[in-house]
């Protein structure tokens, strides 16, 4: 704003009063996006549904060039893919550990080895999915037992020599 020769001089507030009205702004925008992606029973907000809320809703006819170009959604039974992508995402498979880079379940864990009790609520916790996708976890570092190296004790002044 100060690069502008027309421009003067910009009050302090003014960039805080300007960052809260976008913070408004785009609360109300994802919100009204977030009904329209909820009205179609999907789980992911794509373009087409911000599309049509900028459609719906007239406080955002401004925006209507910029979505122009967008798909149009498909239909009502539709969930969250547009043409090309995969279908939805079911979740685990029965039996499956659901366990990436061939990191062990709970079921190979000790609990002894587990750090704290939330811990291993944590871990009863990776059983339940709801259909979301996981995200990836490194392998638990507990899996593998810790070496214990045993040596014969001697006497500690043959230890300390200097």
């Amino acid at each position: 704003m100060q690069t502008d020769e027309e421009i003067g001089k910009v009050a302090a507030a003014v960039p805080v009063i300007i960052s809260r009205a976008l913070e408004l702004f785009l609360e109300s925008l994802l919100k009204k996006a977030c009904q329209v992606t909820q009205s179609r029973n999907a789980k992911t907000m794509t373009t087409s549904h911000l599309k049509q809320c900028i459609e719906l809703e007239q406080q955002f006819d401004f925006l209507k060039d910029l979505v122009a170009s967008v798909p149009d959604m498909q239909g009502d039974g539709e969930d969250n893919h547009v043409d090309g992508d995969k279908g939805p995402r079911r979740g685990r498979k029965p039996g499956s550990s659901g366990r990436k880079n061939g990191g062990t379940g709970s079921k190979g864990k000790d609990k002894k080895l587990s750090g704290t009790d939330s811990e291993q609520e944590d871990e009863s916790e990776d059983t339940d999915t709801d259909g979301e996708e996981e995200t990836p976890q490194l392998p638990p570092q507990a899996s593998h037992p810790p070496a214990h190296f045993q040596s014969t004790p001697r006497p500690l002044s043959s230890r300390c020599r200097g």
